[in-house]
């Protein structure tokens, strides 16, 4: 606790840290608002489907190349335009909505949601960087992560709350003031305007950083083995996203209200797993990441053969528990691994995968429900983690963090 008292003491690391909860709020506010608009546009479920993945796949194959054209302008200079043209972006959604079909909407959304990847990365690899000096970044991400999830449990509340009473066009506008909100902080702290390291070579061409990022990625085993396993941890993460209702209506024969407990129940574990995090921040490296999914891989399998609602819903704890830990020890590790050059590039492959594989998890958890059941995806889902962790312990690649430069 003192070490993120610590980190909190250091006024770039605020700006950055209370700027990225206001803008993850926003978002689900502004992604719940966005969803009710389209369906109720088109009345199609498809049409909703075309909207998550124009928010959250085709960002993760647009987005690292942007990022890697604009990561070396000082955070401080990026953030407020970027955040700037995503509040005008959601102001315009919030006149037009209703009085447009769903294509302009989509197509609006798409380039938000591209611009939101490029201020994440850039936001979260800022944060590396400027609690690299004061060896405080296992604290900082922690911090992070509780952000992170009180950003996504008060974002559905507000979100909810503002369209049930007021409609979608004033959640949007919500939003758009969130991204001023977070712009005004980040320009506020001086110290972000800095030149970052990045900025090495700046004629180089984007499309030729992006290739010299993945070069850096390839040359470096442990850190590619890191990216890779958390890209391929993610598609079983998300495979039971689209099953685990109809696995608590007809696995369990318990309906809708036995959905909304396994929600609570892993929610409750991540809320845990954010507490556990903030108490073993320096115990990262490959045990604490091998660990957390582990945890992920007990409340799938868990969930798998749960004879009941009850057990299912402890299970799901544990899970959640995994949850709220593995994506923090992972990123810790990765900025820990990685050359201050190379920090923004790497973290925005790391992001891209993170908005890719969810979408190639949910597919496949369809599928295997399809054609077998729901407990056969949340099996599939448990077993892959549970290769993947063995996989990892076996390769025996160290995840050591490298020396820095002014770091006793």
């Amino acid at each position: 606790m003192a070490g993120i008292r610590t980190a909190l003491t250091i006024r770039e690391f605020r700006a950055l840290l209370v700027s990225y909860a206001i803008n993850r709020a926003g978002d689900v506010i502004g992604s719940l608002a966005l969803a009710v608009v389209v369906l109720g546009l088109t009345g199609s479920a498809l049409a909703t489907a075309v909207l998550f993945l124009a928010t959250q796949f085709l960002p993760g194959l647009i987005g690292p190349p942007l990022v890697a054209r604009i990561d070396r302008i000082a955070p401080g200079r990026l953030l407020p335009p970027l955040y700037l043209v995503e509040c005008v972006l959601f102001a315009l959604l919030a006149v037009i909505a209703g009085h447009v079909g769903a294509a302009p909407i989509i197509v609006l959304a798409l380039v938000d949601a591209t611009l939101a990847f490029a201020a994440r990365t850039v936001t979260r690899s800022a944060t590396a960087s400027t609690l690299v000096p004061h060896d405080l970044v296992p604290e900082g991400k922690a911090a992070f992560n509780v952000g992170l999830a009180a950003a996504m449990i008060g974002g559905p509340v507000l979100g909810g709350l503002a369209v049930a009473l007021f409609g979608s066009a004033v959640a949007l506008a919500v939003d758009a003031a969130s991204f001023l909100a977070a712009g005004v902080l980040i320009w506020r702290a001086a110290g972000l305007r800095a030149t970052p390291e990045s900025a090495a070579d700046p004629a180089a061409p984007g499309h030729g950083r992006l290739r010299e990022g993945l070069r850096y990625i390839a040359s470096h085993p442990g850190l590619r083995a890191l990216i890779a396993g958390e890209g391929i941890a993610f598609v079983f993460f998300y495979l039971v996203v689209p099953v685990t209702v109809v696995y608590a209506t007809r696995s369990l024969h318990a309906g809708a209200g036995a959905y909304a407990a396994i929600l609570a129940a892993w929610g409750v574990g991540i809320a845990l797993g954010s507490a556990v995090q903030i108490r073993l921040a320096r115990r990262v490296g490959q045990t604490m990441i091998l660990l957390s999914t582990g945890a992920v891989a007990v409340g799938y399998l868990g969930t798998a053969v749960a004879p009941t609602i009850a057990v299912a819903c402890a299970v799901s704890v544990i899970g959640g528990i995994g949850n709220g830990t593995q994506w923090v020890s992972v990123e810790t590790a990765l900025h820990q691994l990685v050359d201050e050059a190379f920090r923004t590039r790497t973290t925005a492959v790391l992001e891209a995968l993170a908005a890719i594989a969810p979408g190639v998890g949910i597919l496949l958890g369809g599928v295997l429900a399809a054609a077998f059941s729901p407990r056969a995806a949340y099996l599939v889902a448990g077993v892959g983690l549970v290769a993947l962790i063995a996989a990892g312990k076996l390769s025996r690649l160290s995840l050591a963090p490298r020396p820095e430069p002014g770091v006793a």
